[in-house]
This record gives structure tokens, sequence and C-alpha cells, in this order.
């Protein structure tokens, strides 16, 4: 090796470091359509890939019906009363599959606690709800980041997408998060990265953006995620 060589193998490093400063001081849609139009090789989540994958979500889940029916039974609880009553905060649950987890749910002080701060996370910004749930000042027993991102949203179906285990598996396959962790502390990253999806293909919902991202988790990653 010459003795320039490291010079330039500095030069280089630093180049590349700038690089990758400015990608993620983008904003989120720039940073979607840079990863796909510099990587050929990498995973592009696009109005195609939500065209293909989408559809292939009720030949794996089926439960299309009940997300339907609690979309409006959600909206009519915050409608009437400003939260969830029991019946409709147990019938998300089951659809999410947690009911294995409901034991940690002290569902004995569910109208003190657990519909309490429903309300207040119904008032709040999108970008604070999830600490009303679960942030260190008043945590919920039982329920984490995939559980309380699902609460929110049936409440808000537009704004909150669900982080769990395949939809933040596949962004993190497809460089638009820095991690595959699923915890408030990576949420808003999570929750910005959808948005510029949706953004860049704004005809479709978070739904359809969920449910290709969880079909092609289904059908090419890990078969046997599971959320807490």
């Amino acid at each position: 090796m010459s003795r320039g060589a490291p010079k330039v193998l500095f030069v280089e490093l630093e180049r590349v470091t700038n690089q990758l400063e400015q990608l993620m001081k983008a904003p989120i849609r720039e940073r979607v359509t840079s990863s796909a139009d510099e990587s050929p090789n990498r995973l592009a989540i696009d109005d195609s890939f939500i065209q293909e994958w989408a559809p292939r979500y009720d030949r794996i889940a089926g439960d299309e019906p009940e997300y339907q029916r609690l979309v409006g039974a959600v909206a009519e609880d915050i409608a009437s009363t400003g939260t969830l009553s029991r019946e409709t905060y147990l019938a998300i649950w089951h659809w999410k599959g947690a009911m294995r987890t409901i034991r940690f749910v002290q569902l004995e002080v569910y109208e003190e606690r657990y519909a309490e701060a429903i309300r207040q996370a119904v008032r709040t910004s999108p970008q604070q709800r999830m600490d009303v749930l679960i942030g260190t000042g008043g945590k919920l027993p039982g329920v984490e980041a995939p559980t309380a991102s699902t609460l929110l949203h049936f409440m808000h179906p537009e704004e909150m997408p669900i982080i769990d285990v395949r939809t933040v598996g596949v962004l993190f396959v497809a460089g638009l998060i820095s991690s595959p962790r699923r915890d408030l502390e990576h949420y808003e990253e999570f929750r910005q990265a959808i948005l510029g999806i949706q953004s860049s293909c704004p005809e479709r919902s978070l739904r359809e953006i969920d449910r290709a991202l969880f079909a092609y988790h289904k059908e090419n990653l890990d078969k046997s995620g599971q959320d807490l």
C-alpha cells in the first residue's frame, strides 16, 4: 500500500459519512425515494408493492371484517364517551392476538386507569399519544408498544400505524428505519416512515400499507414473528 493510501481512504470514509448524515436529515419522503433510487437491489415499498401484497393479507389472516367492525365500534365509543368501553378494549386485544398476555392487564381498575388514559390520548397530539399509554410517567400495566399502537390505530386509523414484528421487520430490511426494535423510543421514527410511504402513495390508507407489510413479512421473512 502506498503512503498516500491512508489519506485516500480517510477522504472516502468522510465522504460516505457525510452522505449518510445528509440522508438521515432529509424528510422521510425524500429518504423513501432516495433509498429506492440509490439501492436498486433494496426492497422498494411503493404503490406497486402495496398493490401486489395488500390483497394477499386476506389469504393469511382473514380478519378484515372484524377489523372494519372494530373501527366502527371504536368510533361510536369515542363519540359517546370519549374513551373505549371495556368490551371494545378486549375485542381489540383479541383481534390483535394478544389475549395470552391479557393477564398482565389490571382489568379490575379498567375504568380508573385504562379508560381514563385512553380518554387523554384521544385529546393529545399524535406525537404524544403513545407516551400517554406507555410512557414512564404512567405506563399502563400489561400494555406495550404493539398493543398500545393497536389501540391508538383504531382510534386514529389515518394517523397511528400499528408497530409490530412484521411491519417493523419489512421497514428495517427496506432501510426505512434504523432499528427493528418495537418500543416507545422507536415508535415515532416508525410512524414517520409509514407516513412517508403514504405520502408517496396518497391513494393508499395506513390499513392497506399495514396489510401489505404484514403479508410480505409472513411469506418472505420470519414466519414465526410474535408480539406481546
